[in-house]
């Protein structure tokens, strides 16, 4: 058998181009590269004073930016940021040296004749620039957001289908729970403490997955709090002891769909939290794309069409068994073939 990690990392175009595009099949260029970029004490300029620019500005300021708005006239609310110290506002006409020193600029003032002075000054100094509702013109788009400060999950279409993007935000709204923000602010104080009590990383990997698996199952209106990771430590390493890292888990799973979505909830979650994952070749590459980034991936073929179908399904069965020894967790997916 051939082991690969995991295929997010392995779609090479000589392996998977489709004609003249150099691209897995189904798949685009993107057409803008996701990322998310580090301004805290950094110059951010934004043009407009009007509702528009404070829609940016509400989020910039979160960011920690050393923000500057350029127009001759404020919003109420925008007057009440520079009042309080969190914007600087420059009334005055904008100059193309106003530009320099920024990481990103944003153009909300709706001027035509200031965007094309705009995009002449930030692409001299290489600086990314977004106009408002004129994607054309953008270096960079701004995507829906859904907030779980400090976990932040964006969606975007690409800026071809904004209304898209906005109904799937809302319909993560109603997946995703609140807690989920409660939860990554207790991890991120809890890292050292775990660190010094796990001191492998399979150890730690594990410990992470099965408290925020629990933290968000819970349906309970409690807060999570520091508590809940000292708990969580006596519960997965006894009495605070530097104990061996416990058993993994198996699951042999026959699917009967070839899509992500209709995955029974179960198996998804298994898949998602697999270090291995065997597969037949038949296996949608949708539904492997679960695996985490880290995971192995390992194609086992057809086991119905194998010479002796029962000797290859113990033969797995063996593997998983003693790798999950190791506390690894292990899934096998087959699929019955259809003719």
């Amino acid at each position: 058998m051939t082991h690969y990690r995991a295929p997010q990392n392995n779609n090479t175009p000589d392996a998977t181009a489709s004609a003249g595009h150099g691209l897995p099949d189904g798949s685009e260029n993107f057409a803008y590269f996701p990322a998310f970029i580090r301004v805290t004490g950094k110059k951010v300029l934004v043009l407009g004073g009007g509702e528009v620019a404070l829609g940016k500005l509400r989020l910039l300021i979160r960011s920690q930016a050393q923000i500057t708005v350029v127009a001759p006239e404020i919003c109420d609310d925008i007057a009440v940021m520079v009042d309080e110290g969190r914007i600087v506002w420059e009334n005055a006409p904008f100059v193309d040296t106003m530009v320099n020193g920024a990481a990103m600029v944003f153009d909300a003032a709706d001027d035509p004749y200031l965007t094309t002075r705009l995009q002449a000054a930030t692409k001299r100094r290489n600086i990314l620039l977004n106009v408002v509702d004129r994607t054309p013109h953008c270096d960079f788009i701004v995507p829906a957001i859904l907030d779980r400060s400090p976990v932040m999950i964006t969606i975007s279409t690409g800026a071809c289908a904004p209304a898209l993007a906005r109904i799937i935000r809302q319909r993560l709204e109603t997946v995703l729970p609140a807690s989920m923000s409660q939860l990554a602010r207790i991890a991120r104080d809890a890292r050292q403490k775990v660190a010094d009590h796990l001191h492998d990383n399979l150890s730690r990997q594990r410990f992470w997955t099965h408290f925020f698996q629990r933290g968000l199952q819970t349906r309970s209106t409690d807060r999570a709090g520091p508590e809940d990771i000292d708990l969580a430590l006596r519960q997965f390493v006894p009495d605070g002891s530097l104990a061996t890292v416990p058993g993994g888990q198996t699951m042999f799973a026959e699917l009967t769909v070839d899509n992500a979505f209709d995955l029974p909830h179960g198996i998804a979650r298994a898949i998602e939290t697999a270090d291995i994952v065997f597969h037949e070749d038949h296996i949608a590459a949708e539904i492997l794309t679960l695996a985490r980034r880290d995971a192995t991936i390992i194609p086992i073929g057809c086991i119905s069409l194998d010479k002796n179908p029962d000797q290859k399904r113990q033969s797995i069965t063996r593997q998983s068994k003693i790798v999950a020894r190791q506390g690894f967790n292990i899934v096998t997916l087959t699929q019955p073939i259809t003719h």
